[in-house]
């Protein structure tokens, strides 16, 4: 399980150059701007009974001083180690650092390979989440992108997966890859199982990506809201987001992947819960950070609204699209 790094930093640039960096590293990261929406987040977080592993903290933030979050971060979260970062370094700033506990301290500029090894020293191996009740209890997903080789079987590969126990849908698509699932277990580890022992080692797959779908970390208050336009509009898009219904029967369909500045997904999100042409929007962590399931009265009206009222929102960095394959009308 990849460890999960907190990043508070108010420049933009060194959140996506240390995002990207970390991942290369095995972590996974969620950036952040400020430290109102920091303690915000690490709320949502305790709510929905996840953790992170390690803060990384900037001593100068546009809101709170750097040195009083830590101070309240460790407060309220003592278990969680937190780094902190500066661009003024001064042997008694590193002093005060230690005075509030901070679990280390780096002077910019640093390069990646000094934070991963900073985390390396202060994290530990990755807890296991809080678990929830068995009310809240909820299976565990992940999307596989599958290459296959030349001389495959795509056809029998095909029907193998989409047969099996735990594969909730298996769609051949064009583009890039050429099969997309959609797998779901009772808990992380038989998931975890079911993709190494069924999945990557299936004949004719030469490369797989996994991403696991998290669930979204949005306000109360917004869940609210979409539940409230649901029900005035008359539609389950909430029920249909939580169990990956498939809710059309005719026209064209696709998987659409997002990468994001993740630091705006709470503006980005429900712009894209609210577009009527997209069946499902589900949170992943790995080499994307959204996933959509979008349908249409055929690829091209797709492709328009992916075109005019996804890509064009702030915060959208790259667009992969994956039409998908109905092999039963050929």
């Amino acid at each position: 399980m990849e460890k999960k790094v907190f990043l508070i930093d108010d420049e933009s640039a060194l959140r996506h150059t240390l995002s990207l960096g970390l991942m290369q590293h095995g972590y996974d990261t969620e950036p952040c701007e400020n430290g109102i929406k920091a303690l915000k987040i690490l709320e949502m977080y305790k709510q929905k009974h996840r953790h992170f592993d390690c803060v990384v903290l900037d001593l100068k933030l546009p809101d709170i001083d750097g040195l009083k979050l830590l101070k309240v971060i460790k407060h309220l979260h003592p278990e969680t180690p937190i780094i902190l970062i500066t661009g003024y370094g001064s042997e008694s700033i590193g002093e005060k650092a230690r005075l509030e506990e901070a679990d280390g301290f780096l002077e910019k500029p640093f390069s990646v390979d000094d934070l991963s090894h900073l985390l390396s020293e202060v994290t530990v191996q990755p807890q296991p989440e809080e678990e929830p009740s068995r009310a809240e209890a909820v299976t565990q997903s992940c999307y596989v992108m599958v290459k296959l080789g030349a001389s495959a079987d795509v056809m029998k590969t095909y029907r193998d997966l989409s047969f099996h126990e735990n594969v909730l849908y298996c769609d051949a698509v064009r583009g890039e890859y050429d099969l997309v699932l959609l797998v779901q277990a009772d808990d992380r580890r038989t998931l975890d199982g079911v993709i190494e022992r069924d999945i990557l080692p299936a004949p004719g797959v030469t490369e797989a990506f996994v991403m696991a779908v998290e669930t979204p970390m949005i306000e109360e208050s917004m869940n609210s809201l979409m539940a409230e336009v649901d029900a005035v509009l008359g539609r389950d898009k909430q029920e249909a987001q939580a169990g990956n219904k498939r809710t059309f029967r005719a026209g064209a369909s696709s998987y659409v992947f997002l990468e994001i500045e993740r630091e705006k997904f709470d503006a980005i999100f429900p712009s894209l819960y609210f577009n009527d042409q997209v069946v499902y929007c589900d949170c992943v962590r790995g080499k994307y950070e959204l996933v959509l399931l979008m349908k249409g009265t055929s690829f091209a009206d797709i492709d328009n609204t992916v075109r005019n009222s996804i890509s064009s929102l702030d915060g959208i960095l790259r667009v992969k699209e994956c039409p998908i394959i109905n092999f039963f009308e050929y």
